[in-house]
């Protein structure tokens, strides 16, 4: 029984990539509110959530073999790192708006990914 228990969490594959395509939107989400927050706290706070979603989605997108979800997801965890990362509200929305725009290419390429 215990060997069974073995074999099936180890042949686990998420061959659908619909983890990846579920992080990357909420990723999406995420990166848009810090977006269109008005304030630079806001707007690290929820970049900052993005690039969690995005992290997870990019680990999820190589689990599936989806190469192409896994290199946007990298690049919009990147650029909403760096609107984490930025001490002016500007710097902060440009880079969450090119997060989110990495995140919406994520899930489409996740979601093609069957």
């Amino acid at each position: 029984m215990v060997l069974g228990l073995l074999f099936t969490t180890s042949s686990y594959s998420d061959s659908d990539c619909s983890s990846c395509a579920s992080e990357a939107w909420d990723g999406y989400r995420d990166a848009k509110k810090a977006y269109r927050s008005s304030d630079l706290n806001d707007c690290q706070y929820y970049a900052k959530k993005a690039y969690r979603h995005l992290s997870y989605a990019e680990s999820y997108a190589s689990d599936c073999n989806c190469s192409e979800a896994e290199s946007e997801a990298y690049d919009g965890y990147r650029d909403a790192r760096r609107a984490y990362n930025s001490s002016d509200l500007d710097s902060c929305q440009y880079y969450a708006r090119k997060a989110k725009r990495h995140a919406s290419w994520t899930e489409d390429y996740a979601n093609g990914c069957d």
